[in-house]
């Protein structure tokens, strides 16, 4: 059941930021929204590379097993 919540909500997001995209394209210069798409790519490559490096670093621990 969550899976599929999860999947669905990831097919809206994708969606609604097609659609926020195109709609400043639309509304603003296309070379501002380049400039603010490239950004925002840049910061999302520093936090992914970052939470990369902190999942290295500091592994889940898994559970001891009664075993």
């Amino acid at each position: 059941m969550w899976s599929f919540l999860r999947r669905q909500f990831l097919y809206f997001l994708i969606g609604f930021v097609i659609t926020f995209v195109i709609y400043l394209f639309v509304r603003f210069d296309a070379d501002r929204v380049i400039l603010g798409v490239g950004i925002g790519a840049i910061g999302g490559m520093a936090v992914a590379v970052v939470l990369f490096m902190l999942e290295r670093r500091f592994p889940e621990q898994a559970p001891p097993s009664d075993g």
